[in-house]
């Protein structure tokens, strides 16, 4: 089966597109089952663990999701299948149906909002990050729920009330309804005068086709603000593509690094004509902020690209992590299409190690210090817990043992199995 590579760039590499002619028998026979054999085949060629594909009929299976379960590999966390026209609309634009807000439960078996897009009708309520859900359409909630599940199908005019509390204890009750947005995916931004130092904090959720331009507005500022330090807060990203997590490292790194890897794409063994390496270059406008060291705030949900930006950096520069380990994805994903654009399937094709080959962190990128997502503080709050550290050990040279360490909150961990998962947000 051949492939042939078109010019979208959307999740991690590129976009392909597949199918032969057979289908249009399986087609005939078969409505449901009509991509089986394709994806099979495209699978047996392109799957980093292909070897370890079960020999199976792959019209034995009522649909390609049941397909996919059947012969995911066990270390496979994270192929996916979706409709063409949520992946594009997400990865191009940004764009998907819901409230636009984050939420996780803290300590208390509060449910808080972890962040608030820009775009999202909660914004013109006044309802930010730290405010709580206390009631959905009239019932208290609990960890037990299935909080998605309770906010019904990803649809416009969906609606649901809700209860929320914010920090000085006032209640606003209120319907909203579901509609199409586009996220910002720089959440915060902003400068702190922390005793002698300028520290640059920002706040990136995800690595889509207009992170870039986002980028580059932050550090053009943090350049015209002449930062000395730097805060890069990726507690909720779940990554992205590998080209805005380079870009992103660009500004970071010290100029001097242009053409040194950045990070090494190894494929399967019937795919090494298409391992290549990533190379810091030009692309972020040739601001370079002079830095030799960059603190990150992670969390289990720091994730894929966002991890290949940490592990690229470690190197050339003092790299400091604050926070959780990190969710442990050393390996990434094409995307193909079905020939109709009715389908994009996501399947693992490539493994990722940095300029000194670590590789492999199945179980995430330790933290120096552990701290809780203070989700009762406002992102660039000194007095969140995580940001705390970064500022204690700008100023100290060591962190804040009096303040380390968190309890696990099971109930919070982030899977990384499908599209909405990578949006992350209701």
């Amino acid at each position: 089966m051949k492939y042939r590579w078109i010019i979208l760039s959307l999740v991690f590499l590129a976009m392909g597109m597949f199918f032969s002619c057979e289908e249009e028998k399986v087609e005939r026979t078969d409505p449901a089952k009509r991509y089986n054999e394709s994806f099979y085949n495209l699978m047996e060629d392109m799957y980093l663990w292909y070897q370890h594909i079960p020999d199976v009929d792959p019209q034995d299976y009522d649909d390609v999701q049941a397909l996919l379960e059947a012969i995911r590999y066990e270390e496979d966390r994270w192929s996916y299948i979706s409709s063409y026209q949520a992946f594009v609309q997400y990865y191009q634009e940004g764009a998907y149906v819901g409230y636009g807000f984050g939420y996780k439960w803290d300590e208390t078996d509060s449910l808080r909002l972890t962040f608030v897009f820009d775009e999202s009708p909660l914004q013109d309520a006044g309802i930010t990050r730290s405010w709580a859900i206390t009631k959905i359409n009239g019932d208290e909630v609990a960890p037990s729920q299935d909080i998605s599940e309770k906010l019904g199908a990803d649809e416009p005019g969906v609606e649901n009330r809700f209860e929320f509390k914010g920090p000085q204890g006032q209640i606003v009750d209120t319907t909203f309804a579901k509609k199409e947005l586009t996220m910002n995916t720089v959440l915060e931004d902003t400068v702190i005068d922390h005793n002698s130092s300028r520290v640059g904090y920002f706040v990136l959720k995800s690595f889509i086709n207009k992170t870039p331009n986002e980028l580059a507005t932050v550090f053009d500022r943090f350049a015209s603000e002449n930062i000395d330090e730097l805060v890069v807060d990726l507690r909720y990203n779940g990554g992205g593509t590998l080209k805005g997590s380079r870009f992103l490292g660009e500004f970071i790194v010290n100029d001097e690094y242009e053409n040194e890897p950045y990070v090494k794409i190894s494929h399967n063994d019937k795919q090494t004509q298409r391992d290549t390496t990533h190379v810091f270059g030009k692309d972020s406008l040739d601001i370079s902020l002079g830095l030799d060291r960059v603190y990150f705030i992670t969390t289990q949900a720091t994730a894929s690209a966002s991890e290949a930006l940490i592990n690229g950096l470690e190197p050339y520069m003092d790299t400091y992590l604050i926070g959780g380990d990190t969710y442990g994805k050393p390996v990434g994903m094409n995307a193909y299409r079905s020939n109709d654009y009715e389908y994009v399937f996501v399947p693992v094709t490539f493994s990722l190690e940095n300029a000194e080959g670590v590789a492999n962190y199945y179980d995430g990128l330790p933290v120096d210090v552990s701290a809780r997502d203070g989700v009762t503080e406002l992102f660039g709050s000194p007095q969140e817990a995580s940001l705390h550290q970064a500022l204690y050990h700008i100023a100290n040279g060591s962190f804040d043992q009096t303040k380390a360490g968190y309890p696990a909150i099971p109930a919070n961990r982030v899977e990384y199995r499908s599209l909405e998962d990578e949006i992350g947000a209701e």
